[in-house]
């Protein structure tokens, strides 16, 4: 948000909570005079009979020093709770209400309380409604700025590469997993964990040597086995001796493929990078089909605890 736009903001803002505080205290200042003069014109009426108020239609000249004192007192109280009102007079009336005059009517007649209201604001209290304005502006500005972020972060989102994902194989865990989503793993028996384990690593050094099920297993890739399985051993999975790798190809295959399939269902690149060829159609068992992985790059897979 600019300079220009943030002070413009701020003289909007304060001239609206400036004008919202200022009809909010003449309301209260109003209501507050009002509950006080209720008050005195009670307790006036209360004491009136026993106050020695002047009445000159009855030749009654009263003690103006005793209801003097009186107004003092009740001047007294209403300081001391702050009040707006201030009593100037208490007299008899001939029933005509004056401005900034209280009436009291009674059986022996009419008596006038005479009073001052102050309705001055406390102008010290219009620092609450800048306060505020203030406070909305920053508001504004960090409501602002989140949105200008979340407006880049989007359109970097948007415009960024995704990052091409991995196949990670765990050996602690034994345990396959993809590296953009390692909450899903899928984990493997020891053979064909290690089976696929050489595969990988053979293929990738190897990628135009044909593998067919018919032929016997080539003695590196064997090699490679031997040495993943030896490493289970020294991490504590298995304590039996090793397996033949060249029996049940099929079925160890079978459970590679079982165990890709869960990761790579969304993944067609990948899948054919990673993924041992099945044989279809007609002479499915023939010399030609490979189960190799021709197209696997150094950066398809990353094997933890090698």
């Amino acid at each position: 948000m600019s300079r220009k736009t943030g002070m413009l903001a701020f003289a909007i803002y304060s001239v609206i909570f400036t004008v919202i505080f200022a009809f909010a205290h003449e309301h209260a200042i109003r209501h507050a005079i009002e509950q006080d003069l209720d008050s005195i014109k009670l307790r006036v009426a209360l004491d009136k009979n026993r106050l020695p108020i002047a009445v000159p239609h009855l030749n009654y000249a009263g003690d103006a020093t005793r209801v003097q004192a009186y107004i003092d007192a009740l001047n007294g109280n209403l300081q001391k709770k702050t009040s707006r009102i201030r009593i100037e007079s208490i007299a008899s009336s001939d029933g005509e209400l004056k401005e900034g005059q209280l009436l009291l009517s009674g059986a022996d007649g009419d008596t006038a309380i005479g009073y001052q209201a102050n309705t001055s604001h406390n102008y010290w209290l219009y620092i609450i409604p800048i306060l505020i304005a203030l406070l909305n502006l920053a508001f504004y500005k960090s409501v602002s700025n989140k949105r200008e972020q979340a407006k880049r972060q989007k359109a970097t989102t948007v415009t960024a590469k995704p990052q091409p994902q991995h196949l990670v194989v765990d050996l602690y865990s034994k345990t396959l997993c993809l590296s953009g989503d390692k909450a899903c793993q899928v984990q493997l028996a020891n053979k064909p964990l290690c089976f696929y384990l050489a595969l990988l690593e053979f293929c990738l050094h190897n990628p135009k040597v044909s593998l067919n099920q018919n032929k016997e297993l080539p003695d590196e890739l064997l090699d490679i086995a031997d040495k993943y399985f030896h490493r289970l051993v020294a991490l504590g999975h298995t304590i039996r001796k090793r397996p033949n790798f060249s029996n049940s190809l099929e079925k160890t295959l079978s459970e590679i493929r079982a165990a890709l399939d869960e990761l790579l269902t969304h993944q067609p690149d990948l899948r054919l990078k990673l993924y041992p060829p099945k044989a279809h159609g007609e002479g499915s068992r023939s010399k030609l089909h490979s189960y190799g992985l021709k197209a696997l790059g150094a950066n398809d897979v990353e094997v933890i605890g090698k």
